[in-house]
């Protein structure tokens, strides 16, 4: 009898503790107004960022670094991925209380670039399955997905990078070099796993 591959739908409920945990801590620490929404929609959004590092670095892990975990991580990018969205999500309703709370609105680049961000997560989980796959092929299915993944990247590091350059970011300036410098190390590991791909001798001829 084949055996039944278990997925790890423990990973949804590890991201809904840290999401808690961010929460207590933020109303905990700085009250149930606006400062405390600010709070949880900085660090629900590292949380996410945290998530989707993993998640794009996966495969890439796996091929440069092969190992128990890195092959674990590549078998289950799919719920890693997932656990991402839901994360994000999150942080996009800790992100409208606080502009409710302060009775204001996000600026048309951040609802366009950051709408744009929240269609390719939708599209992205809604594909997470293998009817999907089937339905769309799997050149349009990886078109989507790598798109999207590289879209979603180039979103958080304009994010970090916009505050480095700003002359007082809203918090300490290593915070957004270490975040950014995670993101662009990332982002190096698939170019080196591409590269190797393609110094791949191809295989003689019978």
């Amino acid at each position: 009898m084949a055996q039944t591959r278990s997925r790890p739908y423990w990973l949804f409920a590890a991201t809904l503790a840290g999401a808690a945990l961010i929460a207590a801590l933020s109303f905990g620490l700085w009250g149930m107004g606006s400062d405390g929404l600010q709070h949880l929609t900085r660090y629900t959004a590292r949380l996410a960022f945290l998530i989707f590092i993993v998640a794009f670095s996966a495969g890439a892990l796996a091929q440069l670094f092969p190992s128990d975990g890195t092959r674990w991580l590549r078998r289950n990018r799919r719920y890693i991925g997932l656990s991402f969205a839901l994360a994000h999500f999150i942080h996009l309703g800790a992100l409208t209380g606080f502009f409710i709370a302060i009775g204001e609105t996000p600026d048309i680049v951040t609802i366009v670039g950051g709408g744009g961000a929240y269609a390719f997560i939708s599209l992205m989980a809604l594909t997470s399955n293998d009817w999907s796959v089937r339905k769309l092929g799997p050149v349009v299915w990886r078109r989507l997905h790598l798109t999207g993944s590289y879209y979603i990247w180039a979103i958080f590091m304009n994010s970090y990078l916009g505050r480095i350059a700003r002359e007082t970011p809203p918090e300490p300036r290593i915070i957004f070099i270490a975040t950014a410098a995670l993101g662009f190390a990332a982002l190096g590991l698939r170019i080196a796993a591409w590269a190797r791909r393609r110094r791949k001798p191809a295989p003689a001829a019978a």
